[in-house]
């Protein structure tokens, strides 16, 4: 058999004293004592195929399997040779007399030097049994067919269990447990190669340590070195037989070209806490000033859970102790070189860069920070029960003012940071309202009365609860506007032009509150549009409110209760309602304009000087266009965003309002009594005595009145009053200056000519 020195022979095979055994017990025959039998090696026998060499615990597993097989057919336990005082039942009729003589004084007698075996024997007996006429003919035969059937099986499993096995039962070759060559051996082989390498070395020789010539020793009985052998080689046969077939035939691959060494240190049963403090000891004892950080909580740890949560317990303090430059060696990294040192199955540890000076390591805040933080937990709900489940407090400290504290610390100080608790956002009190299920804003103006009115309501509606089934009404939830609560007289609309009441702007409230209600798919029960199209919100998703007239309602259709969070801050309105979140989709909403009516322009007459102080085409009310629109809600798969469906909600009618301009009427002007001192008097003359050149020069200049635009028929040939203006040009006394631009729609006035001085004109103007 092939094999390292550590081989031994193949054992002997007793199978025929088992079939020996069972043939007396069969026939009834007393075992009779035999001379050992002693069979040739597989390599001497020339009858037998040459096979790959089967290993000895190859051989031992064999064995087993050849006397579970010989049970099966026997029927009978594996157990030694029973030598029974009285003879079992036979299974049929004792032999006759001449053939209990047979085994007594067999036919063919051999010289008394050369007894006939048991084979021999056996063989003499089977001739006579299957002789014609014999009574046990049929017996026999069945006997020898059971025993050609056991010698199949067994070489059967001896082919296939040489064939499965690459290495024929063998550790592969190169295979070293630390320094110890175990590769070609059997398990047997290798238990005794490791226990006579390093059984008595574990528990005999010292670990030395050589610190720049002081020495160290740690006896065994100090560290209680001991090696599990059958484990290390246990797992040196498993190499190359476990993992995939890939990695299998790769590490028998390598084993053929180079050597694999495993590390004794998972097999030793070792004190390394005794190590680790020894070393310590004595770096302290030897003078080396060299100290790592440390840190831990101090203190006892408090209760987080919502249920027993008390706030009044003190929290722990984390306690970090910087460590100090020095020289010396590093106890961890000599720690770390004897441990590597008794896995390779040595025992000096040579430790250099003793006089070194070496800086501590550096304190890692964010990793101590992590190792110790707690994360909050927030209150939920159950939503098969609609049960709350209750939250937790975090734990954890201040890192800006621990890096702080660190930065200004020297080595070898105490830093001590308390721990703090971390509340979570929702209790247990809030469970239900965790998630936003709709929330809108909307910007409001710069007027502080309406500010002031839109802040009143978001307070009135701000925390409201509803459970299941229950409706919210905005009037009654609000009340009454009143100048006793605080609320102002301003614009409704976001403009700041509209009609001022008491309370105004606050249908801008229910507006964002209707608009979160549509994105949370909460029943809306009554709900009427502004009378005008809203500047503060979407077309379609107004909601108007009056106290006496109209209000806005919805209920709360879902299966757990809601909560309105409003609140007016950095120039808007904020409305949010809050639940438990159990939809799988996310809302949006759409509108349509499905008609839109544009304002007319009308005009509104005045008086030329009117107590308003109108001019000519100031506009007195703007035009408000009218829509009507459809809106509707939107819905989309979380996951993919997929577009599941588009729902109608409501029709919404806003009015029109048509556009005023001012249009004023000429001026009304009466005769003067007396003739200007600039003009000369016209009543003496006569009609045909006044040409256009009569006029004094100065009263009228060229730049001011064209000659061409009065002929001479237009001046009055008495004092009496002019025509009426609609008909006549205007006297001296009309305006000089040209009028307002027409205003839309209106025609052009013609400029009358005017006489009257300088002065008058500006002052008109």
């Amino acid at each position: 058999m092939a094999g390292g020195k550590f081989s031994k022979p193949r054992p002997h095979r007793d199978e025929e004293r088992q079939i020996e055994q069972a043939f007396r017990q069969v026939t009834g025959q007393a075992p009779k004592p035999e001379p050992p039998v002693v069979h040739p090696s597989f390599d001497q026998e020339p009858d037998v195929p040459q096979q790959s060499p089967v290993s000895h615990n190859t051989i031992l597993t064999e064995q087993a399997q050849i006397e579970e097989t010989f049970r099966q057919v026997t029927q009978q336990p594996p157990k030694p040779p029973v030598r029974p005082t009285v003879a079992p039942e036979p299974a049929f009729d004792l032999l006759p007399d001449d053939m209990e003589a047979f085994f007594d004084e067999p036919q063919n007698q051999e010289p008394e030097d050369n007894p006939p075996d048991f084979l021999d024997k056996l063989l003499a007996f089977v001739n006579q049994l299957t002789a014609p006429g014999s009574k046990k003919q049929t017996a026999v035969l069945l006997g020898i067919c059971a025993v050609s059937l056991l010698v199949i099986v067994v070489c059967i499993a001896l082919f296939f269990g040489s064939a499965a096995d690459p290495n024929d039962g063998l550790i592969l070759d190169n295979v070293y447990l630390a320094d110890i060559p175990v590769g070609g051996m059997t398990k047997a082989e290798a238990i005794n190669a490791v226990k006579d390498a390093a059984s008595q070395t574990y528990r005999n020789q010292d670990m030395v340590i050589d610190l720049s010539g002081t020495e160290l020793k740690l006896t065994p009985r100090d560290t209680g070195a001991k090696l599990d052998v059958k484990a290390a080689v246990n797992a040196a046969y498993d190499y190359g037989r476990s993992g995939t077939q890939v990695e299998r035939d790769q590490a028998l691959a390598l084993s053929r070209q180079q050597p694999f060494y495993i590390g004794l240190l998972p097999y030793l049963d070792l004190n390394e806490d005794y190590i680790l403090d020894t070393l310590t000891a004595y770096a302290q004892d030897s003078g080396s000033t060299l100290t790592q950080p440390t840190y831990g909580l101090e203190g006892k740890e408090p209760e987080l859970s919502a249920e027993k949560f008390n706030e009044q317990a003190p929290t722990q303090t984390l306690v970090i102790h910087l460590g100090t430059p020095g020289i010396g060696f590093d106890v961890n990294d000599v720690y770390e070189q004897v441990l590597d040192a008794y896995s390779l199955h040595k025992f000096l540890v040579s430790v250099e860069n003793i006089e070194s000076v070496k800086e501590p390591d550096t304190v890692d805040l964010q990793k101590i920070y992590d190792e110790y933080y707690i994360e909050p937990v927030d209150a939920s709900v159950n939503l098969q029960t609609f049960e709350p489940v209750p939250g937790a407090y975090g734990y954890g400290f201040d890192l800006e003012k621990a890096q702080k504290l660190l930065e200004e610390a020297e080595y070898g100080d105490e830093i001590r940071i308390p721990m703090e608790y971390i509340a979570p956002d929702i209790l247990d009190g809030n469970a239900f309202f965790r998630d936003v299920l709709g929330s809108h804003q909307t910007r409001h103006t710069s007027n502080e009365n309406r500010n002031t009115n839109l802040r009143l309501a978001c307070e009135a509606i701000n925390g409201t609860v509803l459970d299941p089934g229950e409706s919210f009404s905005f009037n009654q939830t609000v009340g009454q506007r009143t100048s006793a609560k605080g609320y102002k007289t301003a614009p409704a609309d976001a403009s700041a032009k509209g009609e001022t009441t008491l309370g105004g702007g606050i249908s801008q409230v229910s507006s964002t509150l209707y608009y979160a209600a549509l994105l949370s798919e909460l029943e809306i029960t009554s709900r009427r549009p502004n009378t005008f199209a809203p500047n503060f919100i979407d077309f379609g998703f107004d909601a108007a409110v009056s106290w006496d007239l109209y209000d806005f309602t919805f209920r709360n259709n879902l299966g757990y209760p809601i909560r309105i969070d409003a609140q007016v801050s950095g120039g808007y309105v904020r409305i949010s309602i809050m639940g438990s979140e159990e939809r799988s989709h996310y809302v949006m909403l759409d509108y349509t304009i499905t008609k839109t009516t544009d304002p007319k322009t009308e005009t509104k007459e005045f008086a030329f000087k009117n107590p308003e102080g109108y001019k000519n085409g100031d506009i007195i009310q703007e035009g408000i266009t009218g829509y009507t629109v459809k809106s509707y809600r939107v819905k989309y798969d979380s996951a993919t965003n997929a577009q599941l469906s588009r729902d109608y909600i409501d029709t919404s009618e806003y009015k029109t309002v048509d556009k005023i301009i001012v249009k004023l009427l000429p001026e009304e002007t009466t005769a003067p009594t007396e003739a200007p001192t600039t003009v000369p008097p016209t009543t003496t003359a006569p009609p045909t005595t006044v040409p256009p050149t009569t006029a004094p020069p100065t009263t009228v200049p060229p730049t001011t009145v064209p000659p061409t635009t009065v002929p001479p028929t237009t001046v009055p040939p008495t004092t009496e009053a002019p025509a009426p203006a609609e008909t006549q040009v205007p006297t001296e006394t009309q305006a000089p200056v040209q009028p307002q631009t027409p205003a839309e729609n209106e025609p052009p006035v013609t400029p009358a000519v005017d006489t009257a001085p300088t002065e008058t004109q500006t002052d008109t103007v």
